[in-house]
């Protein structure tokens, strides 16, 4: 080839690969376009990006990793709380309303009737989820318009300067002024119905009178009225049906539970632990249930792990899904360990003890799953007024309590008698009669945790009653505790995991 020709070629080399280059940047800028203008709308439910955009309204997106409650967006966008707004929906017989009010208060329901004139209650979650059909569960945007709803707005919130709300999906905030705000919300009523936390304290006010301020008329219905109940789990009812089998094996259980990642992944750490010290490292189910923990332990551990991370909750507060399991697997890890102090006649199957201590607050989970507006004023309650019992707030807010609705639910599903037994009486020191073994262990167990500020303090010190029926001493549980706390840091690891 000449000299020519191939600087010919080369020239025409260089301005093809120009042109492609080009090309490229071009096609690179339009990506990032897309992805920026994907980002803006990213968590933002068509209907109230609609709605957004319709006005000329001045607001910005502030995108987050997935949360499950307001404190945490806040926290994740490095947002004061006091900044946020949320929406409650209520119902009377004229119809629906929506509430708007600072996401650091909670609704005063008596001065809100009286102020409209209105018998109001709270919407059932399932309800919720009609009307809000295109946002996450949860997530409920304070923009009454764009769900054809009736608006009263909280007088507090027209002395923010800014407010910021969640828009319909856990990803992302929307911040606006707040004149731009109540320019969205259009025609609505303004009054006063919502008080900041410390007026949940109780004070010279009984208890009684406290709760009825801040909870609605008709709020202690049997909870049959409600909502329909949560499901069992697929995972826990095929490990069920399998126990019922005598032939069945290890075998068979891990082929279960291998069908659910997560829940494989959670066995196989507990089998790797140091909790239960087996010296090589277990890579496969059928070796974790054959060698380390053994077929009714990861049996009754895959049940518990599954209905108790099949119920949503939020993670923080009082209630939430951190304190949840992190009691729970310490309660559980002792209540399987004082039940192998137990004379053989009453000693239970270490599974079965261990569930019981795991599943003792199932009820507490449903009702964080169920009833989200309740469940935030219980929370609400349990911070501003820590030396009250949980079971006596659930009854003044509810007129019910949790070990009821454990209880319930656990034979609804047709979970066995004495982890229905341990569920219902594990607070109650005077029962003694049918599978009582199960209900004492896990009191025995909580009232030991108490001591160390793990769990709900509640009545303070071990019934000595208790320790006789069992068969066990104090000092036995005082050793058996110091050994579970000496393992904090694989319980604490554990309680991580199922939480998140």
């Amino acid at each position: 080839m000449s000299p020519t020709l191939t600087h010919k070629v080369d020239g025409q080399v260089r301005t093809l690969i120009s042109i492609i280059f080009s090309m490229m940047v071009q096609f690179l800028l339009w990506i990032k376009q897309l992805i920026h203008q994907g980002t803006i709308q990213m968590g933002i439910p068509a209907n109230i990006r609609a709605c957004l955009d319709s006005e000329t309204i001045d607001y910005q997106v502030l995108l987050h990793p997935r949360t499950t409650t307001l404190s945490q967006a806040a926290q994740a966008c490095d947002v004061a709380l006091e900044q946020l707004v949320r929406a409650v929906v209520l119902i009377d017989g004229q119809g629906l309303l929506m509430a708007v009010l600072p996401a650091d208060r909670v609704l005063d329901f008596e001065a809100l009737c009286t102020l409209l004139h209105r018998d109001l209650e709270l919407v059932p979650g399932n309800q919720l989820a009609t009307i809000f059909d295109d946002c996450e569960p949860g997530s409920y945007p304070p923009l009454a318009h764009a769900y054809n709803l009736d608006v009263i707005v909280d007088a507090a919130v027209n002395n923010m300067q800014t407010v910021i709300f969640e828009p319909g999906a856990h990803t992302s905030l929307v911040r606006m002024p707040v004149k731009a705000f109540r320019q969205l919300l259009g025609n609505h009523l303004t009054g006063e119905f919502a008080r900041a936390v410390a007026g949940l304290q109780k004070d010279e006010l009984t208890l009684s009178a406290v709760v009825e301020q801040f909870t609605p008329a008709r709020i202690k219905r049997n909870i049959e009225e409600f909502h329909e109940l949560p499901p069992l789990p697929a995972t826990a009812a095929l490990i069920l049906q399998l126990a019922a089998d005598p032939n069945a094996n290890a075998r068979q259980l891990a082929g279960i539970i291998e069908q659910d990642p997560s829940l494989s992944a959670q066995v196989l750490r507990y089998a790797n632990s140091s909790l239960y010290g087996y010296a090589g490292s277990i890579s496969n189910l059928q070796t974790a249930i054959a060698r380390v923990l053994g077929f009714d332990y990861v049996m009754n551990l895959a049940v518990g792990f599954s209905i108790g991370t099949a119920l949503r909750v939020p993670q923080d507060g009082p209630f939430g899904l951190d304190s949840f399991w992190q009691h729970s697997v310490y309660a559980a890890r002792l209540v399987e360990n004082l039940g192998r102090l137990l004379p053989r006649k009453q000693r239970p199957p270490r599974g079965t003890a261990y569930l019981a201590g795991l599943l003792q607050n199932l009820g507490r989970l449903v009702l964080g799953h169920t009833f989200q507006p309740e469940f935030f004023i219980l929370n609400r309650f349990a911070e501003a007024n820590p030396e009250l019992s949980g079971c006596e707030l659930e009854h003044q807010v509810l007129g019910v309590t949790h070990d009821q609705i454990g209880a319930w639910l656990m034979e609804t599903w047709g979970l066995p008698a004495e982890l229905v037994a341990a569920v219902r009486y594990h607070h109650d020191e005077g029962y003694w009669d049918q599978h009582a073994v199960y209900p004492q262990l896990v009191l025995v167990a909580n009232r030991a945790l108490a001591l160390h500020g793990i769990g709900e303090a509640g009545k303070q010190g071990i019934p000595l009653f208790s320790l006789e029926m069992l068969g066990i001493t104090e000092q036995q549980v005082e050793a058996e505790t110091a050994r579970i706390l000496e393992m904090k840091d694989d319980l604490e690891d554990l309680a991580r995991r199922l939480a998140a």
